[in-house]
């Protein structure tokens, strides 16, 4: 049965409930009461998902929610085929699912379906508030009377081609998103030859430069056009696959870019290039840490020489800690000691990364982020870099509640027209 329920309220977003269980739909119902300024429960549905008809479907397409709470208590393998349909042929923005703990996989399956945030019954106030507030964040909006604060843009930037500076950006960003499962984003710089897309092995439809171009009418769902989502969770905004005519991009634009990404990301990962031109400049300034990187090499040390009173010039208000020197490719017997190194650069190092040069490699060329596997030594210290940044010491302590915001490839290339006496088996869906 499909009942309208309230009708919008100012600018609230429109969404729908299906789910058969009447005690979760009355507490639903009531704490969305609390905050009618900001959803409005539009539509129920209340049969069982095999049972959904068309009617009912063509239903929620008129109505458009950009919210849909779906209830998989009943039959979580049928309940995750609709919510990949809904996905698919309802345009659905966002699927919010409700149930019972649910296994690694099942969780891993439900993320592969769209489904952006998954609430444990009973739900309660602070839960389900806690999902609408991380769903504004991530939409850009206003959550509350006060605008969402800034998210930390951090540089990762390195003088010398082939330092390694693109394997950090990708791993340290896909660590922090694992760690916090606040909205993470990797944005390449790098407008003629960026290859953060290939280390995450994803092929980008978009890049920054066709941000570019339509920023002008850029809001957060023009955005959310331009980005590709990593199975890992984090977000990509990409470098073109032809190199841009760099000339064409002005440091304005890059700064206005990076300003309004700092809007709707609660951490940003900037893989620069190893220039000093416009889009460089930009990220230098409106990044709120900046990671360089250097192998304790005389070629890399010297190039970093040349370019630090560049970089210690560009504010001196943000004070020494702004700059964080990272050591790739480190040995503790190699020819150049860390203090050797510290000596000639006249600052610390805040990090090293150990030489695994072979499992980076593999990595790379299989576009696998290394902290998602294998125990190298590279992976060890990234995780532990990554432990540093955001206070999250080990995934054990990570936020349980949270499916990363990730519409992953379809779990099955299956068409559904009505659900209503379709015979879908109740199987597992395979994993992908």
């Amino acid at each position: 049965m499909v009942a309208g329920k309230s009708s919008k309220n100012g600018s609230s977003v429109p969404s729908a409930l299906i789910s058969r269980d009447s005690e979760f739909r009355d507490s639903l119902v009531e704490i969305l009461q609390a905050r009618p300024d900001l959803i409005s429960l539009d539509v129920e549905i209340t049969v069982p998902f095999m049972e959904i008809s068309d009617k009912e479907l063509s239903d929620l397409r008129v109505m458009g929610p950009e919210i849909v709470f779906l209830d998989l208590e009943d039959d979580p393998h049928i309940g995750l085929k609709f919510a990949q349909y809904l996905s698919e042929s309802v345009e659905v923005r966002t699927l919010v699912g409700v149930g019972p703990e649910l296994s690694n996989e099942l969780l891993l399956q439900a993320m592969q379906a769209g489904i952006a945030e998954y609430l444990p019954k009973p739900i309660t106030a602070e839960s389900l508030n806690g999902v609408i507030d991380r769903l504004w964040r991530r939409s850009g909006r206003k959550a509350s009377a006060e605008e969402r604060a800034p998210g930390k843009l951090t540089a990762v930037f390195s003088p010398k081609g082939g330092s390694g500076s693109t394997t950090l950006a990708v791993n340290l960003a896909v660590q922090i998103n694992r760690l916090t499962r606040e909205k993470t984003l990797i944005l390449d710089l790098d407008l003629e030859l960026g290859e953060t897309a290939l280390h995450l092995g994803i092929e980008p439809r978009f890049s920054v430069v066709d941000l570019l171009r339509n920023f002008h009418r850029a809001d957060s769902g023009l955005l959310a056009s331009y980005i590709e989502r990593h199975e890992s969770g984090v977000e990509v905004l990409a470098a073109p696959i032809k190199p841009a005519d760099v000339e064409m991009v002005s440091e304005d634009q890059i700064r206005k870019i990076l300003h309004f990404l700092k809007r709707h990301y609660d951490f940003i990962i900037v893989d620069t290039p190893k220039s000093f031109g416009a889009s460089t400049l930009a990220a230098f300034e409106a990044a709120d840490q900046m990671y360089l990187l250097t192998a304790a090499d005389l070629p890399s040390l010297r190039n970093m020489m040349r370019c630090l009173p560049l970089l210690q010039s560009l504010d001196p208000r943000r004070g020494p800690e702004w700059l964080r020197l990272i050591v790739n490719r480190y040995e503790s017997k190699g020819m150049i000691s860390l203090s050797e190194v510290e000596s000639m650069l006249g600052m610390k190092v805040f990090w090293t990364l150990r030489n695994d040069y072979e499992a980076v490699l593999l990595s790379a060329n299989t576009g696998q982020p290394i902290v998602l596997s294998g125990g190298s030594d590279f992976a060890r210290d990234v995780r532990a870099l990554g432990a540093e940044v955001t206070g999250v010491k080990s995934l054990k302590d990570a936020p349980k509640n949270w499916l990363r915001n990730v519409v992953g490839k379809p779990l099955r290339n299956m068409k559904m027209p009505t659900l209503a006496g379709a015979g879908v088996q109740q199987e597992a869906i395979a994993h992908e």
